[in-house]
């Protein structure tokens, strides 16, 4: 097999994307079931998600969330990851958007990049 994911290494892959810290409400879809959890990074190549229910890898989903001096989206992903912390009632999936428009992968770089210019500048 000859994809990206080839690298993965226990849920650690390289990443294509930069992504930034992002804390706030997300709805996601998985298998008929709707729950809403909180964000923990964004990037235009996925984002992380942190639930109290562990979902399986290779499962698809649909997350809706609004991004930051942006639109209101809706974004199939794909879990690649999952990690949870020994004691922690939490767990933090690594997500990998499906198909995503040019459109909304410009207001995530415009996103990400705003943070990595504010830092530059200080």
């Amino acid at each position: 097999m000859n994809t990206k994911f080839d690298l993965e290494d226990k849920g650690h892959f390289r990443r294509q994307y930069p992504r930034r810290a992002l804390r706030r409400k997300v709805g996601v879809l998985c298998d008929g079931s709707y729950f809403v959890c909180e964000t923990g990074e964004l990037g235009e190549g996925g984002m992380s998600i942190i639930s109290e229910f562990i979902l399986t890898e290779g499962h698809e989903l649909v997350v809706s969330l609004q991004i930051p001096s942006g639109d209101f989206v809706f974004l199939r992903a794909i879990v690649r990851s999952t990690r949870k912390k020994e004691g922690d009632s939490k767990v933090t999936h690594g997500l990998s958007f499906s198909e995503i428009a040019f459109s909304i992968k410009r207001q995530i770089r415009a996103y990400v990049s705003a943070r990595t210019e504010s830092l530059s500048n200080s």
